[in-house]
């Protein structure tokens, strides 16, 4: 019964790489490599243009030029000032704890937990800017999950170095999480882990441009099924990446299928 059950998973997680995977892949292909780059002019032209006509306008574009921020934020671990940051606290302890098994053998198990403990970004605006001093705003907000963003920082820290309070800043976006333990908990320490937009870095963005109070923000579009990227790396790596997903969603998902199928069948006849 076992092998069926776990065929079927293989199965369903097969088709889900081939049909949900793979299509959200090459439908970020097909959109960088579509999309035209425009300067930020362009844009502004663009968005300027729609206005008298539809004051929610909002268009697709892709727009390339450098990581800036009026008051560069400080991370918060590797202290820092950068265009944007992401910091992660998670709270590392182990769990030893008594099992037992069908037969009612009792046997003692140790597991170990990473749990976010906390997390934030940073408040100020992300810009991207051009040669000529054109800027645009990022819209960030909810959306830090969808950058990609360069690990800076991924470091352990035993319980007894660790002080919360040195890593408080204010201009960021902040949440903390409540976590709870039984009586086999023990705390080992915290895994920092910091990610970020460095100053002055190359900038490729594709999301949707629209106007606010004379402003150009480029943000996540409305339509999930379009792309919105962020990111230090250049289209010829954009496009090299997905290329790699497709194939990966594609094969590695007929593979996960065929070995469920074959699992099942085993399961089935044994």
């Amino acid at each position: 019964m076992y092998l069926v059950i776990l065929g079927i998973i293989l199965i369903a997680a097969g088709a889900y790489c081939v049909f949900f995977g793979r299509k959200k892949a090459a439908g970020d292909l097909l959109e960088i490599q579509f999309q035209e780059t425009k300067s930020i002019p362009e844009v502004k032209e663009a968005l300027e243009a729609m206005a008298d006509i539809d004051p929610n306008y909002r268009e697709l574009v892709e727009v390339k030029g450098t990581a800036a921020c009026d008051n560069p934020p400080t991370t918060p671990y590797s202290g820092k000032q950068v265009a944007f940051y992401t910091a992660v606290t998670y709270k590392v302890s182990e769990e030893t704890r008594q099992e037992r098994d069908s037969e009612g053998n009792v046997r003692t198990r140790t597991v170990k937990h990473e749990d976010k403990l906390s997390e934030e970004e940073s408040g100020e605006p992300l810009l991207l800017a051009d040669a000529n001093g054109n800027r645009v705003i990022i819209d960030t907000n909810g959306a830090a999950d969808k950058l990609d963003l360069l690990k800076t920082t991924d470091r352990f820290q035993n319980a007894d170095q660790y002080n919360s309070n040195m890593y408080m800043n204010p201009r960021r976006r902040y949440r903390e999480y409540t976590l709870s333990y039984g009586a086999g908990y023990r705390l080992l320490g915290y895994k920092q882990v910091e990610k970020t937009i460095p100053l002055l870095s190359r900038l490729y963005v594709l999301g949707e441009a629209y106007m606010e109070n004379g402003q150009i923000y480029i943000g996540r579009p409305r339509d999930n099924s379009k792309p919105f990227i962020v990111t230090t790396k250049s289209e010829e790596e954009l496009v090299k990446n997905k290329q790699t997903a497709v194939k990966t969603y594609l094969f590695g998902g007929i593979a996960a299928a065929l070995i469920g199928i074959i699992m099942v069948i085993a399961g089935i006849v044994k």
